[in-house]
């Protein structure tokens, strides 16, 4: 079995690398924001800003790092060098409805089924009917449809389920 870390291991950049990556920082942010912006955020003057920009000096880690708080996007060409993206903790980076309802199935399977919910380690009845149903039909018709493909191709029988017909008020 090969080693597969969770997080890869990276090189550390020199310090001219991390002043070419800051610089195409700097711009963009300049470029999108107005050097006066971008020079009161790092608690600069506009002069220099101009000696930031020409590379004959660097803000304090916490200025860099600050960044974030006023641009989302500042530390995208450094993170960029290291091969990762800087995102909210919360944030689902995919757009796929099919991923977006898995993963929140599994995040509500994850919160019910802890020993500290509710109900411990089960899902308790009121936990069940808070869920959203439609989504938990999605998933589990996508997956049933993927494992019913597997025990085809295994040659394995399976029995269908007996559903009733829905009512004719259920079809309205």
């Amino acid at each position: 079995m090969t080693d597969s870390p969770v997080v890869p291991n990276r090189t550390p950049l020199s310090e001219t690398q991390f002043r070419a990556n800051w610089l195409v920082a700097l711009a963009r942010l300049c470029r999108a924001h107005g050097d006066d912006q971008v020079a009161l955020w790092l608690g600069v003057s506009e002069r220099h800003l101009r000696n930031l920009k020409s590379g004959q000096s660097l803000p304090s880690a916490d200025k860099i790092w600050n960044l974030l708080a006023y641009d989302a996007s500042a530390h995208d060409e450094l993170d960029a060098a290291f091969g990762v993206k800087n995102v909210d903790e919360a944030a689902v980076c995919t757009t796929d409805p099919l991923t977006l309802d898995m993963i929140s199935v599994a995040q509500e399977v994850a919160e019910h089924e802890c020993p500290t919910s509710h109900g411990g380690s089960k899902t308790t009845d009121h936990e069940l009917r808070q869920k959203d149903e439609p989504r938990l039909r999605r998933v589990h018709g996508i997956i049933g449809g993927w494992l019913h493909r597997l025990d085809a191709m295994r040659g394995v029988v399976t029995l269908p389920i007996h559903r009733p017909s829905p009512t004719k008020a259920e079809r309205n």
